[in-house]
């Protein structure tokens, strides 16, 4: 059963995405640059409570609920270069008691600065910063700042195929490298394999404004926590400790458009994988597979 507590946060979560829609109305009534565009996103997210296992971990469970919203301007500053700048903010809260060592919230306030460049009429190339806080929030200090990178290439092969490459850089993070590939295929009338990270899909067009889609949902972070996080849970060691932490979603959704810039997805599944690794002190928290819930908000003007 899901806790009042979370409900709560859920629907007004929720809500929060229905005013970003009506705000988007109005701006696009109020006429943009060609040369310009804006995309906003907004995602609210539960994962009902799971046992969490680790070595020397007594009895515990940790349920989340997550929360992003992204704004990114894309400038045409060239025929060839296209300019993206915007701000995201991710809070994942989680609700576990005191024996487990996992901080009751992760968040991320970051800028988002990258660059795409037509190489060719066949590839483009893309390199992306996004310079930020990344923490639990607890004692800011310089600690809690991290620069990861995106560097990518698209190779388009036809209107329907496009193939993509690239590597996610952190220097922080216990795999400071990890490279990523996949294709956006239209192979048929109505579908489409959009095998492209963090959210690869199988997609069918049920009508020109509802698509069905099966896929996965992959979030990946570097945080600092606290300077007493670790004294509070009887683990010293874990003071200002430096944690990954990954997860992978699985289940089918709807999409569905609302006007011609405008979409609202809904889609529930299973959280297959969650790791909490604090991994410079060798401390892995794995919970158990559980279900969740998640409601995204897409606006383009």
């Amino acid at each position: 059963m899901v806790p009042a507590k979370s409900t709560f946060g859920f629907v007004l979560q929720f809500l929060l995405l229905l005013v970003l829609v009506e705000a988007g109305r109005k701006v696009e009534a109020a006429g943009n640059s060609r040369d310009n565009s804006w995309e906003i996103d907004a995602q609210t997210r539960f994962i009902e409570d799971a046992r969490v296992h680790g070595d020397g971990l007594q009895h515990g469970s940790a349920e989340e609920l997550a929360t992003d919203l992204s704004c990114v301007l894309w400038s045409q500053i060239s025929p060839n270069v296209l300019l993206r700048l915007g701000a995201d903010w991710q809070r994942l809260s989680f609700d576990v008691p005191k024996v487990v060592p996992v901080p009751s919230v992760l968040q991320k306030v970051s800028t988002i600065i990258g660059l795409d460049y037509q190489l060719t009429d066949k590839w483009l190339l893309r390199a992306e910063v996004q310079p930020g806080l990344y923490s639990d929030f607890q004692n800011i200090s310089w600690g809690d700042v991290d620069v990861p990178m995106i560097l990518g290439a698209a190779y388009l092969a036809n209107a329907d195929l496009q193939w993509l490459f690239g590597l996610r850089v952190d220097p922080r993070s216990r795999y400071p490298v990890l490279p990523a590939a996949g294709v956006h295929w239209r192979f048929a009338d109505r579908w489409t394999l959009n095998l492209v990270v963090p959210n690869p899909r199988l997609e069918l067009e049920l009508s020109d404004k509802v698509q069905a889609y099966l896929g996965a949902g992959i979030d990946l972070g570097t945080y600092s926590v606290a300077d007493h996080f670790g004294d509070e849970r009887g683990r010293p060691d874990l003071n200002r400790a430096t944690l990954d932490y990954s997860e992978i979603r699985v289940g089918p959704g709807l999409s569905w458009k609302l006007g011609p810039k405008f979409s609202l997805e809904a889609e529930a599944g299973y959280t297959v994988y969650r790791r909490f690794d604090f991994h410079d002190e060798h401390l892995l928290l794995r919970p158990e597979p559980s279900p969740y819930v998640q409601i995204t908000g897409h606006i383009r003007f």
